[in-house]
Parts: structure tokens; C-alpha cells; sequence
């Protein structure tokens, strides 16, 4: 089953986090966005010192986007707490193919806080992005799709990469490239929280959730531990 949404168009940028740090990384970012809009990959290079900035700065996350959620979307008590949200709209699909959002607009950066020892779903996030760890460590295993998505509930991944992240590390997403992971804190008395800038809104489209061991897929939304 296909989903298509197109959001309701916001009046104005959603900030939830009052941090001049952010703010000024966000006002940044989005002239970047502007002016690489037909390389994204170009786009992800441009970002990432000043995302590296961003994430050597400490104390500008206030602590409840710090923590974790017992009633995530994501499961093992894990939060995935939004920060800000720009007004444009895109518009997204749970199917398989990524084409088309390579250029949507719209920016979203939001925490995921992973309790000690827990682990997130096998997922993709079908924009590109960069994830760069601000607390913690983690252990990232990134999947490749072998099949072409051509059966419904059906995917054939094998295992690509598996990293051990530390503090600061940076990740690209640049779909296919990349999108399909799990990560795991291996931190054993606090979380780890990634910071996760993005060209979609992750939390509220309909993305994928992968279960190799059964070769399956379904739809999936994680939301936000803070935004209906």
C-alpha cells in the first residue's frame, strides 16, 4: 500500500528550541540549501563544517531534548525530538524509490536519543542529510538493497558497513547511497543523542522499515516525541 501526502502548508518556520547557536546554523543551512539545489551533494559538503561547528558546542540542546521517550515511534525507549522545522512543504511517499525528494525544500533538524544498549529499527529516511553524534557512541550498521522494490512487502538487503561512531563523526545520507541503517548506543550509564539536519520532515512522512531475516518491508511513521 502507497501513501502520498502533501502537508499542510505552515505559516511560519517552527522553532522549538530557542538557541542562538541553532538559529544561526539554520539561517546558514538554508542558504546553502538555496544555492546548491541542483547537487545535493554539494549541498552536504558545504553544510558539514558548519554542522561540525554546531556540534562541538555544547550546552545549547536543553535537556528535554536530551532524553529518551519510553512511548517513542522508534521503540526501545527511544526519542526522536524535533528542534526545527522550516514552513515549505514537500511531498513525500512511502514507496520505495527515492526519486523526487532530492530537491524538496524543506529542512528539518531533530535529536534521537538512544537509551544505553538499545537499538533502532532497520530503516531508511528517503532525503538526503547529515546525522552527526553529539553525545555518546554508537555502532552503525549500514545496509544496500540488493532488489529493485519491485514486490510489495518484499526487500533483499545485505550488510555494507559497520562503524563505531564517536563523538562529533558525521554521516551523509544521499539516497540510495547510505539510507538504509541501524544504530545501536554503546553507551553503558547515559544515551547517545545524534543531531540529524535533513531535507525532509522525517518524523511525519511515510518512510520504510526493513526486517532482513524475513525479507520483508512495511510502511512506517516514527513521529516526533515532542509534535502530534
Amino acid at each position: 500500500m502507497s501513501h502520498t501526502t502533501i502537508p499542510e502548508p505552515l505559516e511560519t518556520d517552527q522553532w522549538f528550541v530557542d538557541s542562538p547557536e541553532l538559529s544561526e546554523f539554520v539561517a546558514t543551512a538554508k542558504e546553502i540549501i538555496a544555492s546548491t539545489s541542483g547537487d545535493r551533494a554539494e549541498t552536504l559538503n558545504a553544510l558539514k563544517p558548519f554542522f561540525t561547528a554546531l556540534l562541538n558546542k555544547q550546552n545549547w540542546l536543553p535537556q528535554n531534548f536530551a532524553r529518551p521517550n519510553p512511548d517513542g515511534g522508534l521503540g526501545g525507549g527511544i526519542g526522536q525530538w524535533l528542534l526545527y522545522r522550516s514552513q515549505e512543504p514537500c511531498l513525500t511517499t512511502s514507496r520505495n524509490s527515492w526519486r523526487g525528494f532530492a530537491n524538496a525544500s524543506t529542512l528539518t533538524i531533530f535529536s534521537l536519543v538512544i537509551p544505553p544498549n538499545s537499538i533502532t529499527p532497520i530503516h531508511d529516511h528517503l532525503s538526503w542529510g547529515l546525522v552527526g553524534l553529539y553525545q555518546g557512541k554508537q555502532e552503525e550498521t549500514i545496509y544496500r538493497r540488493l532488489d529493485k522494490g519491485e514486490t510489495e512487502g518484499f526487500a533483499d538487503l545485505e550488510i555494507v558497513g559497520l562503524h563505531q561512531v564517536n563523538r562529533g563523526k558525521i554521516s551523509h545520507l544521499l539516497p540510495p547511497d547510505g539510507d538504509i541503517h541501524s544504530v545501536k548506543a554503546t553507551t553503558v550509564f547515559t544515551p547517545s543523542i545524534s543531531i540529524h539536519v535533513m531535507g525532509n520532515d522525517t518524523g511525519s512522512i511515510w518512510r520504510n522499515q526493513y526486517h532482513p531475516e524475513q525479507q520483508s518491508i512495511k510502511s512506517f511513521r516514527s513521529g516526533y516525541s515532542n509534535v502530534p
